[in-house]
């Protein structure tokens, strides 16, 4: 599991570089890999979208689930790089209410290693308003 963690890490070093307050990863590993990157800018805190450089990541992450032994899949990672270090907090389903995620309030988590900054999140792709109408509204009702 170390090295996993210790390739995601030089994997987001890579890419954001030193000059931040941090990188902050969260996934859940629930049935596949919910992955969310923070990266601690001066004023604000930036949400960085899943690309094709961050799949490996997840790859990666996904791996996880298969190599301790089954009754001891962690439900979820928390990974903290800052000042060339990285701290990694494993979450198990004993750590979480039956009901939830272990990151559904993705937000309190981010506040809590970067402090009460705005998050930034990227704008919707140029292409999102083009996309279908599913008629999900009707069909509620």
């Amino acid at each position: 599991m170390a090295d996993i963690i210790h390739d995601v890490a030089c994997n987001l070093l890579r890419r954001h570089g030193t000059d931040n307050r941090g990188i902050l990863v969260l996934a859940d590993l629930f049935g596949g890999v919910g992955y969310s990157v923070y990266v601690g800018r001066q004023q604000f805190i930036e949400y960085i979208s899943v690309d094709k450089q961050e799949n490996i990541n997840v790859m990666l992450l996904n791996d996880l689930r298969f190599v301790p032994p089954p009754d001891k899949v962690p439900l979820g990672i928390e990974i903290f790089i800052k000042d060339g270090g990285a701290s990694s907090k494993i979450v198990y389903p004993q750590d979480v209410p039956e009901d939830e995620l272990p990151y559904d309030d993705r937000e309190s988590f981010v506040i809590s290693y970067f402090g009460d900054f705005p998050i930034r999140y990227p704008p919707m792709p140029s292409d999102a308003q083009k996309l279908p109408r599913t008629g999900w509204r009707t069909k509620m009702r």
